[in-house]
């Protein structure tokens, strides 16, 4: 058995998941919001239950990415993201240009982005505490967030 995410590229309602489930036979939970499911699919193997529910799926749901919930061996996680041809043809043209499987090209865009991610975030929590302290002591800087962080 394998636990994969659905993420939705919109919410979806009772009936709607319903309709989705009995098309595809597959038995969903969905998160609070309706923007997020999780299924467990009987599969030899990961990336065969990944295909498994796009198969069943079909274009039931508007699905954004499908996730595996639990990182593999080595540590990473799957994730299968639908693309319109003309986008994995550039991919492949990408990834070619590079001498990379399109697989590899896309695994490094997405941790570049998120580093990049990373790294601006850090920043602007930098300069957001630089203009803290020009009107306030570290020590109320502090109080105040272990207020904020302990609710009171």
């Amino acid at each position: 058995m394998h636990a994969i995410e659905i993420v939705l590229t919109r919410a979806v309602g009772a009936v709607e998941l319903r309709a989705a489930q009995q098309r595809s036979r597959l038995a969903m939970a969905a998160s609070d919001d309706g923007t997020r499911l999780v299924v467990l699919v009987s599969a030899k193997s990961e990336p065969r239950a990944v295909r498994k529910i796009w198969k069943r799926l079909g274009d039931a749901l508007p699905v954004d990415v499908l996730c595996g919930l639990f990182p593999g061996s080595d540590g990473t996680y799957l994730m299968s993201i639908p693309m319109e041809p003309e986008t994995a043809e550039r991919l492949q043209h990408l990834a070619a240009e590079a001498g990379q499987t399109p697989e590899k090209y896309l695994r490094g865009a997405i941790a570049g982005a998120l580093a990049r991610d990373h790294s601006t975030r850090r920043a602007r929590l930098s300069c957001a505490l630089s203009r803290l302290f020009d009107d306030f002591t570290p020590e109320e800087v502090t109080r105040a967030a272990a207020r904020r962080i302990g609710g009171a």
